[in-house]
């Protein structure tokens, strides 16, 4: 009963943050443009095309939350999107192309996409 309830809780959360995100990148994507300092006013359409993708993932893991057992293999691609992101992401600010806060919403997915493992781990 207690891990249901934990499954559930870090999908919503998962799923929380991506339609929040999402939401930021159709509506305010110049917060986002600032963050990884991109100053060509184009950028604000390729923000917003991400919309689709960073939406989809939301719902995904909102029917994980909903159904864990139906869902599971979307933990998968989750797993492995959530990394390559954080991935991209070390490289940038490896080479000091990100600034710090700009990489911690990337540090985030990767905690996430350890907690998807261990669900994936558990749930086997």
């Amino acid at each position: 009963m207690l891990r249901d309830a934990y499954v559930r809780g870090l999908f919503v959360v998962a799923a929380a943050f991506n339609l929040i995100a999402a939401a930021m990148l159709l509506f305010r994507p110049e917060l986002l443009l600032a963050r990884l300092r991109i100053a060509d006013p184009a950028a604000r359409l390729l923000a917003r095309s991400f919309v689709s993708s960073v939406a989809t993932w939301g719902i995904g893991y909102a029917l994980i939350a909903v159904d864990p057992v139906r869902f599971r293999d979307f933990a998968w691609l989750g797993m492995f999107s959530k990394t390559i992101f954080f991935a991209v992401y070390a490289v940038a600010w490896s080479r000091r192309e990100l600034s710090r806060q700009a990489f911690l919403p990337a540090v985030f997915d990767l905690f996430l996409a350890a907690l998807f493992a261990e669900f994936l781990w558990r749930s086997n």
